[in-house]
């Protein structure tokens, strides 16, 4: 609803403020709504805004040599490019006018809208993965990965001494202050796959960012060797019956994802909302840096071709050798 009035009031402001209407000499009108005012005549209906009383010749002149700067394709231009729909309305083009400033007002309306969703949203996320997400569940299922596949790497040995006396506590705060990410990073690099369809010959395809980067929160809720650092991912094994002699499964990785947990899920569908979000905004900064271009370059076009259809013909009929014809 609020975005129809916004159409609505920048589609008909031009036309409200700005109706068409002309200078008329009172001697030729009839109409009983005219008035003359010290010898101009204005018709009642014409906005306060836009009637000229010029009590002097200069004051005249000084409008005409302002109609005639914003009549030249090249003001037109400019005025336009900084506020649509501006020289369309000083050469009373309303239609138009009122379309690039209802394209105006709604590219900014839904610039702020979804941005700020994004933001919104972006925040959301972060609280969901800050609570739910830990680098220490993460760092025991790595160690535990590598004792159940029999996985040699020179690194294995800090990374079990370094969670040493560590519990989950989902606190990142606290976590990340225990743990040194460039051991886990050297521990991931020589982490190769084990998939359930036995396809492991490729190692683990990221490195842990840091805490608190936009890398970070993308990549925990993206792919899937995080998947193990979320709260609900050991239940959810319990669930699916990977447990006793199944209980290996666990430390596998599925590449349909079959065996992530749904908070790995959930963080995706937050994850893509807001950045879907981001991108609609900067889709609507797209069509705003267009709408001023556009009425630009019509502003120009126009007011040029207008200049170009007064044209000087030469004529028989007697008393009008010469005819300067205007052509709509």
């Amino acid at each position: 609803m609020r975005i129809f009035f916004i159409i609505l009031l920048a589609f008909l402001s031009p036309q409200i403020l700005y109706p068409q209407s002309g200078y008329v000499n009172s001697e030729w009108s009839d109409d009983p709504l005219e008035s003359v005012v010290e010898n101009h005549t204005y018709s009642l209906i014409t906005p306060v805004l836009l009637r000229h009383s010029y009590t002097t010749d200069s004051e005249k002149n000084n409008a005409d040599n302002a109609q005639r700067f914003f009549d030249k394709p090249g003001v037109g231009f400019v005025s336009s490019a900084v506020i649509p729909g501006s020289a369309q309305i000083a050469n009373r083009n309303w239609f138009r006018a009122g379309l690039y400033m209802a394209l105006e007002a709604i590219s900014i309306y839904m610039i702020v809208d979804y941005r700020n969703r994004g933001i919104n949203g972006e925040k959301r996320y972060e609280r969901f993965a800050d609570d739910n997400w830990s680098v220490v569940r993460y760092a025991e299922w790595l160690v535990n990965y590598h004792d159940i596949h029999s996985i040699s790497n020179p690194y294995l040995a800090q990374l079990r001494s370094m969670l040493e006396g560590m519990e989950p506590t989902f606190d990142p705060s606290k976590e990340w202050s225990q743990i040194d990410i460039t051991i886990l990073r050297n521990v991931e690099k020589h982490t190769p796959y084990f998939t359930t369809d036995q396809l492991n010959a490729l190692h683990f395809s990221h490195l842990m960012p840091r805490y608190g980067s936009q890398q970070y929160y993308e990549l925990i809720s993206k792919y899937y060797q995080y998947q193990a650092g979320w709260r609900d991912y050991h239940d959810y094994h319990d669930q699916l019956g990977h447990t006793n002699g199944s209980f290996q499964q666990r430390y596998f990785i599925d590449r349909n994802g079959v065996y992530a947990s749904p908070f790995f899920f959930h963080g995706g569908v937050l994850s893509k909302q807001f950045n879907s979000d981001f991108r609609r905004s900067r889709t609507f900064t797209h069509l705003l840096i267009a709408n001023h271009f556009i009425s630009a370059f019509d502003a120009y076009f126009t007011i040029s071709l207008k200049q170009n259809r007064i044209n000087a013909t030469s004529t028989l009929i007697p008393g009008e050798q010469l005819v300067i014809t205007y052509s709509f």
